[in-house]
């Protein structure tokens, strides 16, 4: 299943390339938790984790909040059996200044039945590979 799960997150991505923010819901599990207690810029967000389709959608309000526009590049996908890491090059566009600030991150994606149950978000590409036990 693992291969499989490499592609729901890439279907995630794409979706949001797209700016189709309804699909990735479709592989979302009723109670995922969203969360980015683990991340250098979790002061964007009023809570460290997020739980349920609800709260996916409010940690993205509020980062649109003060981004207006985030574009994300996938740079590497790595296939870590029940779990997806990915590497993220991003560009934010301030919503009131208007600059775009590039910046990247790393995200742990859990899946069950080919459904997404956690996204953990990491700093970068080793401390995310360090959670799912990788290390390089």
């Amino acid at each position: 299943m693992s291969r499989e799960n490499v592609e729901v997150v890439r279907g995630i991505y794409e979706a949001v390339a797209r700016r189709d923010s309804a699909s990735p819901f479709d592989v979302y599990a009723e109670d995922i938790a969203w969360d980015v207690s683990r991340w250098r810029r979790a002061f964007l967000y009023r809570k460290p984790v997020y739980h349920g389709h609800e709260g996916v959608r409010e940690a993205w309000r509020e980062v649109l909040s003060d981004f207006g526009e985030v574009d994300f590049e996938v740079e590497e996908l790595i296939d870590a059996g029940d779990e997806v890491v990915a590497v993220i090059g991003e560009h934010g566009t301030g919503r009131r200044s208007g600059a775009r600030v590039p910046t990247g991150h790393a995200a742990v994606w859990t899946l069950a039945g080919g459904r997404v149950t956690r996204m953990r978000t990491f700093d970068n590409r080793d401390d995310a590979l360090q959670a799912v036990g990788l290390r390089e």
